[in-house]
């Protein structure tokens, strides 16, 4: 198993509304597959199963920055800050 760790970025897109609609097309897991891939991560220290959670909870982060929107920073800068504290 590499520990390398491979990039977590979606492709280059040009606009927020893009990024969001992408975002919301990736699925949501289970609580038992949320589960299972944090032991993995845990136990196993297997980085695909560290991107896959962070993967899923970034519609997450989208709807934490919606509720922040207006106190200050930009609804992009809001996203990417969630996006870094994953």
């Amino acid at each position: 198993m590499s520990n390398a760790l491979t990039s977590l970025s979606l492709p280059p897109i040009a606009s927020l509304d893009l990024y969001i609609q992408a975002v919301n097309r990736i699925p949501l897991l289970t609580a038992e597959e949320e589960t299972r891939l944090a032991k993995k991560l845990k136990e196993e220290e297997d980085l695909e199963a560290a991107r896959l959670l962070i993967m899923s909870h970034l519609r997450l982060v989208v709807s934490i920055a919606r509720r922040f929107n207006g106190y200050g920073l930009s609804f992009g800068d809001l996203i990417q800050e969630g996006n870094v504290g994953l």
